[in-house]
């Protein structure tokens, strides 16, 4: 695998920079590299344009409905967010991108729940698409106890009647004015 992966390297720095060269190195090894003299790229950006719908079924091999669609995403404004410049990387880090156009959580709560205070907002969201609302990578309490240890969460003697009930019924998951983050 390993030696598959240097003879690859080798044939594409030695194919020069001609992306069609790039493209007939890269498609004999992978499947589904777009074809740069297809004529449907984006004037301007070097990746082709996003079926969302056809994106997520391949992505997963099985139909998934991406009902949430992040607007720029959605809107294949990539580079709202990130550098086509740069290889895709993001324009400003998290949360400051995040920010240009969401609520910066730090103006509105005394104490923020950890991933927002140390500005990972793609911890609990997905940056382009999801079947869940707000983006939120997993629902209900699987979204908290993927990080929060259950045990001890459940140990808590608010918590023992709480059956299957979202976190977030009672908990700001951004942030509160003590640190239990109650609504």
């Amino acid at each position: 695998m390993f030696l598959l992966f240097v003879l690859m390297i080798v044939m594409v720095f030695q194919s020069g920079c001609s992306s069609t060269n790039h493209y007939k190195i890269l498609s004999f090894f992978f499947d589904g590299v777009p074809d740069p003299s297809a004529g449907d790229l984006q004037k301007g950006d070097s990746i082709k344009a996003v079926d969302t719908t056809s994106f997520a079924q391949n992505a997963v091999n099985r139909p998934v409905d991406m009902t949430h669609l992040h607007p720029p995403y959605k809107d294949k404004q990539c580079s709202t967010c990130h550098d086509q410049g740069s290889m895709g990387k993001l324009r400003v880090a998290q949360p400051g991108l995040c920010y240009q156009c969401h609520d910066d959580f730090a103006n509105r709560f005394k104490v923020l729940h950890g991933p927002v205070g140390g500005g990972q907002c793609t911890m609990c969201h997905s940056p382009h698409m999801s079947v869940n609302e707000a983006f939120a990578i997993r629902t209900g309490q699987d979204l908290c106890l993927h990080c929060h240890e259950t045990d001890q969460v459940m140990a808590n003697e608010s918590h023992r009647d709480i059956g299957d009930t979202g976190c977030t019924k009672c908990h700001n998951p951004h942030g509160g004015n003590d640190n239990n983050l109650l609504r």
